[in-house]
């Protein structure tokens, strides 16, 4: 190897003197393979030795280093550097080390006392590393994904693996370790004669998963033990066994495919038929395709027995929906085809099975109107419903929609107004014994709303009160069943819920809208509401006029909110039903409370509160609950409390939890899980198998 000696020009150096610093600056390169930087250079021609001292850089096409000092022999091809030393290789793995002896090809490396931060900035400790070829080995090895305390692992408050050896394979990307030990909150939990783990700059590897534990009053103690398997890059699966005490071992699948137009994922499930009851089974699929053409979405939600997934706490819905949706948009233009089948679970099987059969709708949005000046829609519908008591209905609906927005500048009075006309043509086939039903009927709608903003400002806040007014007008038909008033549509144009229902006859909307806004992030909302109708229709049977319905909100903060909704009786004032949202995040405190009430006054009656909230302890640690009581009987439905402690390389998941809820095989339960994730080979998104018996937080 040869070396090229450069100096710096005679200027730079009168420069140096002026100053009263001596510095030579020397550059050298050996057969492109080396370019040395320091302070101080000297070369030994008849030894083929070069001795380069302070601030010495070396930059190579495998390696780039900064040492103290450098003795690199030329005749071998071997470096030997001392003090301070910091080397990058190939891999964007880091060495820090006191002495080093590495040959220029870096297929060689022999060191004591190392410390290695790798790509994803774990760290690995050693009083020795030897590295032939692409393996590193690494004596007395300590290993932990904690970035705290910079190289003092003994003081990571996680977890960290210790061994005799570890070998890091940088061709492989895998490391492998002689009889390890685990320890947790410096605490040797595990002993494993061997164990591997892939190298931080793999993203997937096939491997076991950290297992969970569980234990329930139904199913007894459960381990869960995932094997993840990684069948492309846009392609794996997760199989976990659940080797269950009390009930029949069940074993879960989840397979997911990823590719340039959608994604593909299946998760699934059977048990071992154990008691001899049949084998019992559930598949959840989803298919997502997304191309120029449109989306298309294909999802299918089955299981062979009623209980089966709420009873394994795999999911605890109790309507499971199977079907597809095409769906195309353009500018102004929507089309979209549907088709659903549901399953009841609470239902005996004769009467579980609700069917939507292909639904089209095909929708022209917000086109300029030229004559009249506002925007034109129109909406085409059809769909066919077979129902639970095995009915047939089927409607067909076209539907043509004006709005314009005026301002009056003399008043400040703002109109909405809107036209509204519907054909639909509807036909029931009943299966109950009253004849069916066939018909054509339009649905004619006038509206304007009025609303008059009242303004006033000051230093500290501003307020509105806005009056509104919405007169409707549209002839009566044979439509005149009572329609559902609520707070949520109390300005609607129609409020008729049913499938070939359209809301008719004259009527007006009226309320007050009034809004604070604090200078200081602080938001009040108040909205009362009350419709009533003009020469009711003698067939119609709901109240002339309705209740009052009243919403507000309290914003303190993006974070901070209470909302509120009720609806008031007209006559004695007394709160007919009620709800209350309530959401409060503060730095270490997340909070969240939903409170509905329905009065036994007018209804049968029912009041619930569920609440949720965590607290971030300090060092890491936090408590969870969630909770749900019905306040008619004083019983709770269920609860749980927790305990979790995470950071950036460990979870901690300990969990109790009380659930009531009975059905024909699923008795009221006590139980705990306990979750151990050491980051990154596990997620932290899923701790164990739990059911949230509130509000999320």
């Amino acid at each position: 190897m040869t070396a090229l000696l450069r100096t710096k020009n005679f200027y730079f150096v009168i420069f140096i003197f002026i100053t009263l610093l001596i510095f030579i600056n020397n550059n050298l390169k050996a057969d492109q393979e080396f370019r040395i930087v320091s302070d101080k250079l000297q070369i030994n021609e008849e030894e083929e030795r070069i001795n380069a001292q302070g601030n010495v850089i070396i930059l190579g096409e495998q390696i780039s280093s900064k040492a103290d000092e450098v003795i690199y022999y030329q005749n071998k091809g071997v470096l030997e550097a001392k003090g301070n030393i910091s080397l990058k290789d190939e891999f964007g793995n880091y060495y820090y080390l006191d002495e080093m002896t590495v040959t220029d090809d870096f297929s060689y490396l022999n060191a004591d006392n190392a410390k290695i931060r790798l790509k994803d900035d774990s760290r690995m400790v050693g009083n020795k590393i030897v590295k032939q070829n692409e393996i590193n080995i690494i004596s007395n090895v300590e290993y932990t994904p904690c970035l705290k305390e910079n190289y003092l692992i003994e003081n990571c408050p996680g977890w960290k693996l210790k061994a005799n050896k570890a070998y890091h394979n940088l061709d492989t990307k895998t490391v492998h370790y002689d009889h390890a030990r685990i320890h947790i909150f410096n605490i040797p939990i595990f002993y494993l004669p061997y164990f591997s783990h892939p190298d931080p700059s793999v993203n997937k590897r096939t491997g076991f998963l950290m297992p969970t534990f569980q234990t329930d009053d139904n199913l007894g103690d459960t381990i869960s033990l995932p094997f993840f398997y990684n069948i492309s890059g846009n392609k794996d699966v997760t199989i976990t066994p659940n080797i269950q005490s009390n009930a029949n071992n069940f074993y879960e699948l989840n397979y997911r495919h990823l590719n340039d137009i959608g994604l593909l994922e299946i998760n699934a499930s059977i048990d071992d038929n154990n008691d001899n009851l049949g084998t019992r089974n559930h598949i959840f699929a989803d298919a997502n395709i997304n191309n120029q053409y449109g989306s298309l979405k294909t999802y299918i939600q089955t299981s062979n027995n009623d209980t089966y997934m709420r009873k394994m706490r795999l999911n605890d819905s109790t309507v499971y929906k199977s079907g597809f949706y095409f769906e195309r948009s353009a500018e102004n233009t929507n089309f979209l085809i549907e088709s659903n089948a549901y399953k009841h679970l609470t239902r005996q099987n004769s009467e579980q099975w609700e069917y939507l059969y292909p639904q089209v709708s095909y929708d022209i949005n917000n086109i300029k109107d030229e004559n009249f000046g506002g925007n034109v829609s129109l909406y085409n519908t059809f769909k066919n419903l077979k129902n639970l008591d095995n009915s047939y209905s089927s409607q067909a609906s076209s539907q043509l929609n004006w709005t314009r927005n005026d301002t009056h500048l003399k008043t400040g009075l703002l109109f909405n107004n809107e036209f509204n006309f519907r054909v639909i043509s509807s036909s029931i086939d009943n299966k109950i014994g009253t004849d069916d039903e066939s018909r054509i009927s339009f649905f004619p709608q006038i509206a304007s709303k009025i609303s008059f903003p009242l303004i006033k400002t000051n230093a500290s806040f501003s307020q509105t009160l806005t009056p509104i007014l919405m007169p409707i007008l549209a002839p009566y038909n044979n439509n005149t069943e009572a329609q559902s008033i609520s707070v949520s549509n109390i300005f609607s144009l129609n409020r008729a819920t049913g499938l070939n229902q359209w809301e008719s006859g004259p009527r007006i909307n009226y309320g007050l809208e009034w809004f604070l806004d604090f200078k200081k992030n602080i938001d009040v909302k108040l909205t009362i509401g009350q419709a009533a109708k003009i020469n009711k229709h003698k067939n119609d049977s709901s109240e002339e006029v309705s209740d009052y319905m009243i919403s507000s909100r309290i914003m303190l903060d993006s974070s901070k909110y209470i909302d509120n909704t009720m609806i008031l009786d007209r006559h004695d004032k007394d709160i007919k039903g009620s709800s209350i949202n309530a959401y409060f995040n503060f730095d270490r405190f997340k909070f969240a409370i939903d409170h509905d009430y329905i009065s036994k006054k007018y209804d049968t009656g029912s009041e619930q509160i569920r609440i949720g909230g965590n607290i971030l302890l300090e060092n890491d640690f936090s408590l969870n609950f969630t909770g749900t009581r019905n306040l008619d009987t004083n019983n709770n439905i269920g609860y749980q409390y927790g305990i979790l402690y995470e950071n950036e390389c460990l979870g901690v998941d300990f969990n109790y939890y009380r659930d009531l809820t009975k059905d024909r095989d699923i008795e009221e339960s006590d139980g705990l899980s306990f979750t151990i994730v050491l980051k990154p080979f596990g997620s932290t998104k899923s701790y164990g198998k739990k059911k949230l018996f509130g509000p999320e937080v």
